[in-house]
C-alpha cells in the first residue's frame, strides 16, 4: 500500500547514445559500460581511503598476444580521424590496466594498519648534496617491485606492438599528435624499469624500515617561534615569565603554544611569592638539580598535566648565571657568550663566564644547528658509505679511520655528527670484538642488544648492515637481535621491520643481517626456545648503576647475571664519564665468576659526536653523547 501524499518516481530511461565511445563495436573488447563500472568500483576504493596506483609500465609489457589481438580490431574502423585514433588508444589501454588490475590484485591496494613509518629499501648512494627526508614516528608501508621474468621474449612483444600501432596511426608530413603520441611510446618502452636488481625472477614484497623522528627543543639563545639564531641579536624575553626569548614582540605575541605553559609559571611564581631562580646561588650542585624537579611538578599541578620534554626544558636549563655560587637570573643584569650565545654570566663580573665553557661552546653550536635544520628541513639524515670491504680493517682505531678506509669523506660538521650518531652502534661492537679477538673466521655472528630502544638501535635498520657486514668480509649471515621490555612503545609490526633487505651486491654474494625483536626482559628471553647463542653482548647506554628501572623496580641484577652465565664478550657503554664507574662497581657487584675486564672504562673511540643535553651531571659535563664510555669483559 502506497502511503497518500508521496509520489514514487518512476526511473529514467536513456535511449540515446552518452558519447562517442559507445559507437564503438561491442565485439572490440570490454563494453563501455564496464569500463564504466570498473572506474567507479576504482573510485569508490579511493574515496574509502585506499590510494589504487595502477602499473603502467608492466601491464603493458606482460598482456601477451591479447594485447596484440585487441590492437588489430581497431583495423576495422575505417578511415579513423587522428583524435579518435588517439582515444581509441588510450581507450583500449585503459581497458587492459582494468582488465589486468582485476584479474591480479595488487598489494598497492590493501589498506595498511602499522601505525608507525615505513621508507624504501636502504640507498647505496646518495648525494651529499641531497636535502634529507622528513620523516615520522608515524609508519606508513611502501611496496618495492622488482620484475618478473615474463613468458615471451619483451623485446619482441614491443617490436609488434611499435609495428601495430604504426600501421594504424595516420600518415602525413609534420609532427601530428599521433605522430608524437606513437614517439613518445617508443621511448617509454625502450626505457628499463628502475629497480636495483641484477635478477627479476623475486617476489614482490613489502618492508618498512623505522626512522626516528627527533622532538623539538627549547634553546635559550632561539627564538621560542621560529627558531631563528638570537646570538648576537637582541633577544625579547617572555613579558609574563621571563624564561622564554624571541627575535622580536611580534613573534613573542605569536607564540600561542607558550600561552599555557606561561600562564602557569606566573601562577607559580605568585604562589610562591619571589621569581623562578631567586637566590638559587644558596643551593649546591644537587640541591638545584632537585629544585628544578620540584619547579617542573609545581607548574604540572598548576596545568594538571604533565609537561611535555620541551616544556620541562625551560625550567631544566634555563638562562641564568653560569656561575654555580651566583646563578643571577635577572636578564638585565647578565651578558651572553659570543660564541654560542647560550650561556650567561654577570655583566659586571666576568670571571663567571667560567674557563670550563671554552670546551662545551663547540657543542653548543653543534647542537644549535641540529635544531635550527630541523626546524626548516625536518630531520638531518647523513649520506652512508656503501663500500665493501675485502679485508678487516684491523688498524681503523676510531671512526674518522673507519670513514676513511671506507673512501667516504663528509665535510660538514653538522652532517659527520649525525654520521656517528648512525654507526656509533655497530662500530662500538666491532670494536668489542675486535678488542677480544673474535672477528676472523666467523661466518655466523649474532649480536644481543640489551634495553634497545626503538629510536637508538633499530633507528635506520640498514647501519647494521653498512657498518657492521661490510668491514667483517668473513661474517655470512648477521643476527642483531633487539631485546627490551620498552621496545616497542608505538606498537611497530616487527614482522614487517624484518624484511629489509640487503644490498644487490651482498644478496649476490648470499650474505644477509636478520633481525630479531623480543619485547621482554633479558633473562626471560633467555629462557625461551628461539634464543640465539651471542657472539657479543652489548649493553649500550643502560644505565645500570640506577636503582629504578623498568616499572620502577630494579630488574638489572637478573640481566646481568643473566649474561655472565653465556660466557661471551660484554661491551657496556654510557653517557657521560660520570656513569661508567658507577655501571662498571654495578656490574663486579652482581658477578658470579672472575670477570677478565679486557678494556677498563675508557673514551670510546666509535662514539657518537652528535651532543644531547645533560642534566644528570650537567655541573660535571653540560653535554652528553651516546656510547661516550665504555669497558669490555669477558
Amino acid at each position: 500500500m502506497i502511503q497518500s501524499g508521496v509520489h514514487k518516481k518512476k526511473p529514467r530511461i536513456r535511449n540515446r547514445q552518452r558519447n562517442k565511445i559507445n559507437q564503438v563495436p561491442q565485439d572490440q573488447g570490454e563494453s563501455p559500460d564496464a569500463i564504466a563500472s570498473s572506474l567507479k568500483s576504482n573510485g569508490s576504493k579511493a574515496a574509502n581511503g585506499v590510494e589504487s596506483k595502477p602499473p603502467v609500465e608492466k601491464p603493458l609489457l606482460t598482456s601477451g598476444n591479447s594485447l596484440l589481438e585487441s590492437l588489430s580490431k581497431i583495423g576495422q574502423v575505417e578511415n579513423p580521424q587522428e583524435n579518435d585514433t588517439i582515444r581509441l588508444i588510450q581507450q583500449l589501454l585503459r581497458r587492459k590496466l582494468l582488465a589486468k588490475n582485476s584479474a591480479v590484485p595488487s598489494s598497492e591496494n590493501k589498506p595498511s594498519t602499522d601505525p608507525v613509518k615505513i621508507v624504501t629499501q636502504p640507498k647505496e648512494i646518495k648525494s651529499e648534496e641531497k636535502k634529507p627526508k622528513i620523516s615520522s614516528t608515524s609508519v606508513t608501508p611502501k611496496l618495492k617491485t622488482e620484475a618478473k621474468a615474463s613468458g615471451i621474449s619483451k623485446e619482441e612483444e614491443i617490436n609488434d606492438l611499435l609495428k601495430c600501432l604504426g600501421s594504424k596511426l595516420p600518415k602525413g608530413s609534420g609532427e601530428s599528435p599521433a605522430a608524437a603520441l606513437f614517439s613518445n611510446l617508443g621511448k617509454l618502452f625502450s626505457q628499463a624499469p628502475p629497480s636495483d636488481v641484477e635478477s627479476s625472477d623475486e617476489e614482490v614484497e613489502e618492508y618498512v624500515e623505522y626512522i626516528y623522528k627527533p622532538r623539538q627543543y627549547f634553546m635559550a639563545s632561539l627564538c621560542n617561534f621560529c627558531k631563528s639564531d638570537l646570538c648576537g641579536q637582541n633577544r625579547i624575553p617572555c613579558s609574563r615569565c621571563g624564561l622564554s626569548y624571541y627575535c622580536s614582540s611580534g613573534h613573542m605575541k605569536d607564540d600561542q603554544e607558550h600561552r599555557q605553559l606561561c600562564y602557569a609559571l606566573r601562577q607559580t611564581v605568585d604562589r610562591n611569592g619571589h621569581e623562578m631562580f631567586y637566590k638559587c646561588g644558596d643551593f649546591s650542585d644537587e640541591q638545584f638539580r632537585s629544585f628544578r624537579i620540584v619547579c617542573i611538578r609545581q607548574v604540572e599541578k598548576e596545568m594538571n598535566r604533565q609537561l611535555s620534554a620541551t616544556e620541562r626544558e625551560l625550567l631544566l636549563f634555563p638562562l641564568i648565571c653560569a656561575d654555580s655560587k651566583c646563578r643571577e637570573h635577572r636578564f638585565k643584569r647578565l651578558s651572553m657568550c659570543g660564541g654560542c650565545g647560550e650561556v650567561a654570566f654577570c655583566k659586571d663580573k666576568p670571571e663567571h663566564r667560567g674557563k670550563e665553557h671554552a670546551k662545551w661552546c663547540g657543542a653548543y653550536q653543534i647542537f644549535k644547528a641540529f635544531i635550527m635544520f630541523q626546524e626548516q628541513f625536518g630531520r638531518m639524515e647523513p649520506s652512508l658509505p656503501s663500500k665493501i670491504l675485502r679485508e678487516l680493517p684491523m688498524a681503523c682505531s676510531n671512526t674518522k679511520q673507519m670513514m676513511k678506509k671506507l673512501s667516504f669523506n663528509v665535510t660538514n660538521e653538522c652532517e659527520y655528527a649525525a654520521l656517528t650518531q648512525v654507526s656509533t652502534g655497530p662500530l662500538t661492537a666491532w670494536f668489542a670484538l675486535k678488542l677480544c679477538e673474535r672477528l676472523r673466521n666467523c661466518e655466523e655472528m649474532t649480536l644481543h642488544l640489551i634495553g634497545a630502544e626503538i629510536e637508538f638501535e633499530a633507528d635506520m635498520l640498514q647501519k647494521w648492515e653498512l657498518f657492521l657486514l661490510h668491514i667483517t668480509p668473513a661474517v655470512k649471515t648477521l643476527n642483531v637481535v633487539f631485546v627490551g621490555p620498552e621496545l616497542n612503545p608505538n606498537n611497530i609490526s616487527f614482522e614487517q621491520l624484518k624484511k629489509i633487505k640487503c644490498c644487490r651486491f651482498c644478496r649476490k654474494a648470499q650474505r644477509t643481517v636478520n633481525y630479531h625483536f623480543e619485547n621482554s626482559l633479558y633473562h626471560d628471553y633467555c629462557r625461551e626456545s628461539h634464543f640465539l647463542q651471542p657472539n657479543l653482548i652489548c649493553f649500550f647506554n643502560c644505565g645500570l648503576y640506577r636503582s629504578t628501572g623498568f616499572a620502577l623496580e630494579d630488574t638489572w641484577p637478573d640481566t646481568i647475571q643473566a649474561a655472565l652465565n653465556l660466557n661471551c664478550p660484554i661491551v657496556v657503554t654510557s653517557y657521560t664519564k660520570y656513569e661508567a664507574p658507577l655501571d662498571m662497581i654495578q656490574f663486579i657487584n652482581q658477578s658470579n665468576r672472575h670477570l677478565n675486564v679486557v678494556m677498563p672504562p675508557t673514551v670510546n673511540p666509535f662514539s657518537s659526536e652528535k651532543p644531547e643535553r645533560n642534566f644528570i651531571s650537567d655541573n660535571e659535563a653540560s653535554f652528553m653523547f651516546k656510547n661516550f664510555y665504555c669497558f669490555v669483559v669477558d
